[in-house]
């Protein structure tokens, strides 16, 4: 048993059961619930979005925040937002409820059958403190783990969700002859209720009907109402008449909601923020490299924001998210100056980069993942509800920029935010008329109010002939497309096609059309790009340059890549990984460096104390370290049987001639070299040169290290080539 957060843990009402079960039964669940989805896709109102493919919870918060701008706007009318919570819903479910829906739903005597062998009996043993009870029979509820659980709730609840759909009785938002009433994840419910004083009691006896026969039960310690366009005065009155606490805000899938979208920003943003930045205090002081401070900011902070991005993407000012960015770097480099250019540290480790995320550019691709939903207009019900007051079409003011003149689009907290994002990188998209543009739309949704809406990919007819623009189709050719396109709506179309035919029409499909139609991983690969255009006046560093002075000779970008490449899976050591990418961007400070930062400094080779210690002279020139790589070469090509040259490319980028007859023993070299490297940046201060035992000591680490890495990567189904150590164990033991 495990106890639910923040609760009274002597409540044992407050514990949740770990069910434990076995591999064959998971299996046999998982078959019935991927079968059963294929229905229930189908039969579940858009209002349910937890479990089912191609739903997505942001669109839950979107409503909830879209109805609180329509009441903010219709300040006359009173509304409540009821936030049910249910008491062990899932545990609570009566069995004989959801097997009567089956059959009456016909859902097929394989389905029925499963499911009736599963919930005909049920037995469990509860373990304390290692000791187990007797047999305890079962008789409700679905079970912990077990895949077909949330889908037969969510196929039972639906029925209330429907019942309350179809009740006249219960208002919520009448708008465009859709009603918004409520929206569902799973258990998490919540409900638009107009005049909810007078009708908050229509909304419980519903509730209580449905709970009677499904086992539904209301929490009303945890149920509660957030209300709008209500007195003090009426929120006691409501509360009395309910039963539940009317309070100023409400906890809705994780977000804070209040009467007033003004506040998302302090009451999710600033309160999330003041907590990691908590955290980053607590694991400040701990001992962590460079990469492991990067993998905390990517495991623990990144997501938690991201969560916030995605559902509430209202940030406006670009001040809030780079300070953000400021505290996250400061972590990273232990409240030091930073050694190495921000746009290297977020640029992808494929890239020669460190990969540290970037929020402004995480929360535009956030942004920019709603804004697809006004480029596809398909979510019609979100869509009539953000838009409830505008006069023209979202293509209107997407690509004709009717924002700026019709300032009642700015009225309202998200659309204000996303506007700007869109605006941004309008041009980047797209340098002529996008195909995803529907003239009609943009300028007669209010009047029109059609479900769907011919675009210019459509009625346009494409060529390969990009000299002239594409021309317009027919009406007849239109109206086999669209038929509600008329002889009033053609001249119209063609009106508007004149004036955009002055600036053209993209005939290919660009990258803003490919993303618009997918349904997964859509802010991973904006973030890519948005990524790629940030960094796209970067392509050459200055540590790139500084490696090709010292070698004498130009690197070029594919073999910087290939460093890249090599350098980043080929072990799970991140002292290995580090090392590498500290040299490559010229990390460790030198006497020269450090001369130049401070007056009256020796700016001499702590080793030689001849020459001034610069970077290259640090590393490569200085004499003691010479005779080290020269010992370092000479023992590897023997151990490897190889002849590789003494160069500073190889050994200090590991960069292979093309010419050298490169074999399976390269991966082992690179392991040498990178030994070779680490030995001396532990002893960089250091007076003396590393030493051979030092270098074959750390070498022995790395061969462990290595062994440990095929181990885990097989373990984990991966399919890679185990590193021959036999030629180095041998040399061992002849030493």
């Amino acid at each position: 048993m495990i106890p639910k957060e923040n609760s009274d843990l002597l409540d044992v009402r407050n514990y949740r059961p770990i069910s434990l079960l076995n591999s064959n039964y998971k299996i046999f669940t998982k078959i019935l619930a991927n079968r059963m989805k294929n229905f229930l896709v189908d039969w579940i109102g858009e209002d349910q979005t937890g479990f089912l493919p191609s739903r997505n919870i942001k669109d839950n918060v979107r409503i909830i925040v879209d109805a609180i701008e329509y009441f903010e706007q219709n300040n006359k009318k009173e509304v409540g937002f009821l936030a049910l919570d249910a008491e062990k819903a899932f545990d609570n479910l009566n069995w004989n409820f959801f097997k009567f829906l089956s059959q009456e739903l016909d859902l097929g005597l394989q389905i029925q059958n499963g499911i009736n062998s599963i919930y005909e009996e049920q037995w469990a043993k509860i373990q304390i403190n290692g000791q187990e009870t007797g047999k305890i029979k079962i008789n409700k509820g679905t079970r912990q783990g077990c895949p077909l659980s949330p889908l037969l709730f969510i196929f039972a609840l639906e029925v209330l969700l429907k019942a309350i759909n179809k009740d006249e009785n219960l208002q919520g938002i009448r708008l465009d002859k859709q009603n918004y009433k409520l929206r569902a994840f799973a258990d998490d419910l919540i409900c638009i209720i107009e005049n909810p004083r007078q009708n908050i009691q229509k909304w419980i006896m519903k509730i209580e009907e449905f709970g009677n026969v499904a086992g539904f039960k209301i929490n009303m310690n945890k149920t509660k109402i957030l209300t709008k366009n209500m007195s003090k005065v009426k929120q006691k009155e409501l509360g009395e008449i309910s039963g539940f606490e009317t309070p100023a805000k409400i906890k809705y899938l994780g977000i804070w909601i209040s009467a007033k979208n003004n506040q998302l920003l302090d009451l999710n943003y600033s309160v999330k923020w003041k907590e990691i930045q908590r955290d980053l205090d607590k694991w400040s002081n701990l001992n962590v490299s460079l990469l492991g401070r990067i993998a905390i900011i990517k495991m623990n902070v990144l997501p938690k924001l991201l969560y916030l991005f995605q559902n509430i993407p209202i940030i406006r000012k670009a001040s809030i998210l780079k300070n953000w960015q400021k505290t996250l770097m400061k972590f990273i480099w232990k409240e030091q100056k930073a050694r190495i250019k921000y746009s290297t540290m977020i640029s992808p480790k494929i890239q020669g980069g460190f990969g540290v995320p970037d929020l402004k550019i995480y929360h535009e691709a956030c942004a920019l993942n709603w804004i697809k939903d006004w480029i596809k207009l398909e979510k019609i019900k979100n869509l009539n509800l953000e838009s409830h007051e505008l006069r023209r079409g979202w293509h209107g003011y997407l690509w004709y920029n009717k924002f700026k003149i019709e300032k009642q689009f700015g009225n309202h907290f998200i659309r204000s935010a996303l506007i700007k994002i869109s605006d941004k990188y309008k041009r980047r998209f797209h340098t002529k008329n996008p195909l995803w543009l529907s003239p009609l739309e943009a300028n007669h949704r209010r009047l029109l109010g059609w479900l769907k809406w011919p675009t210019y990919k459509e009625i346009l007819n494409i060529t390969l002939n990009t000299r002239n623009p594409p021309q317009l189709k027919e009406m007849q050719e239109i109206q086999l497309i669209n038929k509600n396109v008329s002889c009033y709506q053609y001249p119209q179309i063609k009106d508007m096609y004149r004036n955009d035919k002055s600036e053209g029409f993209e005939t290919e499909q660009g990258f803003w059309e490919r993303v618009c139609q997918l349904n997964k991983n859509t802010i991973s690969i904006m973030y890519k790009k948005l990524l790629e255009w940030e960094l796209e006046a970067e392509g050459i560093t200055n540590a790139m340059l500084q490696w090709a002075k010292n070698i004498g000779r130009p690197i070029y970008l594919h073999e910087w890549e290939s460093i890249w490449r090599k350098k980043i899976k080929y072990t799970y050591s991140m002292d290995m990984k580090e090392n590498w990418l500290k040299i490559l961007h010229r990390w460790y400070l030198t006497p020269q460096k450090i001369g130049f930062m401070y007056k009256n400094t020796n700016n001499k080779c702590w080793k030689c104390k001849s020459q001034v210690g610069s970077y290259h002279h640090m590393w490569w020139s200085c004499r003691k370290m010479a005779k080290f790589w020269t010992m370092m070469l000479d023992e590897s090509n023997k151990i490897l049987n190889t002849n590789f040259a003494k160069t500073p490319e190889l050994l200090l980028l590991g960069l292979y001639d093309e010419l050298d007859n490169i074999d399976l023993n390269t991966d082992k070299h690179t392991f040498f070299i990178t030994a070779a490297r680490m030995v001396i940046a532990k002893q960089w201060k250091s007076e003396k040169a590393p030493t051979k035992d030092a270098w074959l000591t750390k070498l022995t680490e790395i061969k462990d290290m290595d062994k440990l890495t095929f181990l885990m990567r097989k373990s984990n189904g991966r399919a890679i080539r185990a590193t021959n150590w036999s030629n180095f164990e041998d040399y061992l033991k002849k030493r």
